[in-house]
């Protein structure tokens, strides 16, 4: 079995036994108001580095590129004690309500996949924002590539 097929498998068998539990996501539209889930407040000021995931349209399945970038952010937050917080974003396509979920499913598989990498979830918070805080501007698929996203912020 190869090892690109055990983490697959691996992925699945997680994403599986998540949704068995339960997790609470903060949503607003002030990232400073978004309550931590760690004993660290989260501020933008404490801010260490930034990494942005990309996703496919109404998807939020993790390509290579997205994994190899979370196994390497996963090494350096365990090796320096830092935190993370997992933002998920949306293009404005679909409800308000639809949008906050998606965001929220794609925040919680970069965290899940955090966590497989060695990351305590204690030092993971997640929040979604939906369709709410756009990167780009603009009704095309140029700029709608650039809002399904997922930001992880490291601090």
């Amino acid at each position: 079995m190869t090892l690109h097929r055990r983490f697959f498998i691996l992925t699945a068998i997680m994403f599986g036994l998540s949704a068995c539990t339960s997790t609470s996501i903060e949503r607003t539209s002030d990232a400073t108001a978004v309550s931590a889930s760690t004993t660290s407040v989260y501020s933008e000021s404490s801010l260490t580095s930034s990494s942005t995931v990309y996703f496919s349209y109404d998807n939020y399945n993790i390509d290579s590129i997205g994994s190899d970038k979370i196994k390497n952010l996963a090494a350096i937050v365990k090796m320096n004690g830092l935190n993370v917080r997992v933002e998920g974003h949306c293009d404005e396509r679909g409800t308000r309500e639809y949008n906050l979920a998606l965001g929220e499913r794609r925040a919680n598989a970069i965290a899940e996949l955090l966590i497989i990498n060695g990351v305590s979830k204690a030092n993971i918070m997640t929040v979604s924002y939906g369709e709410e805080k756009p990167s780009a501007r603009g009704s095309n698929e140029k700029s709608w590539s650039k809002n399904r996203r997922a930001l992880i912020k490291t601090f």
